[in-house]
């Protein structure tokens, strides 16, 4: 593995460094409950919401609309739990489930680029070494288009008035910038696997091209 990339050309390495950044980003991105945080103020020091991610819920006092229930709910719980059911309905919006289920594809395909980038170190022949570094590529780009899908679909509604309550004190956190972090890196790093592709595609037909002609000046 480490002759291999020491053996590489400076635009690969440059490439894993990026990659590497924007998995570490992404990673934080999905499993930290900061994607929406509410802030206290003088009129509200104590808001019943306190923050949200993609898999936990932070309440403070947090009952159901409608208060059908005397249930407070109080902390941070996984969303999926079933203590969560009175609340289904306002936590799992349409959108939410629609951002969960993108930047999730996004989550996997970049597990799965990650993968075929170690398969590409340690195992893979030098034949099929430009179509591993053009499918590390597409994959990367499509899980950047799920990324952004979800990024924007949270963006546009996750801070509006139909979601959490105190609507005028939520904001946008650090998990939600992590997250745009994660995917632009992806794009960036997709288009360089390509690139690297290419380049070593050329080498190899001037490689082959040098070859037939040392062969025809023998003959």
């Amino acid at each position: 593995m480490f002759a291999e990339l020491n053996e590489s050309s400076m635009l690969f390495k440059g490439n894993l460094l990026i990659l590497a950044t924007s998995y570490v980003s992404t990673v934080v991105s999905f499993f930290s409950p900061y994607w929406l945080q509410s802030f206290p103020t003088p009129k509200l020091p104590r808001p019943k919401f306190t923050n949200l991610g993609l898999w936990h819920a932070c309440f403070d006092g947090f009952h159901d609309k409608g208060h059908q229930y005397e249930v407070k709910f109080y902390g941070c719980q996984h969303v999926l739990l079933e203590e969560y059911d009175i609340i289904r309905s306002e936590l799992s919006k349409p959108f939410f489930v629609a951002t969960q289920f993108f930047f999730t594809l996004c989550f996997v395909g970049m597990l799965l680029s990650m993968a075929m980038v170690l398969m590409y170190l340690l195992c893979i022949d030098d034949y099929y070494r430009v179509k591993v570094l053009r499918w590390i590529g597409f994959d990367l780009f499509v899980s950047a288009v799920c990324g952004t899908i979800a990024l924007i679909i949270f963006g546009a509604l996750g801070d509006g008035r139909d979601f959490m309550p105190d609507w005028e004190q939520n904001y946008l956190s650090w998990s939600f910038g992590l997250g745009f972090v994660g995917v632009f890196l992806m794009y960036v790093t997709s288009v360089l696997f390509i690139v690297e592709a290419r380049i070593m595609r050329r080498k190899e037909i001037a490689r082959e091209s040098m070859g037939q002609f040392n062969m025809e000046k023998r003959v």
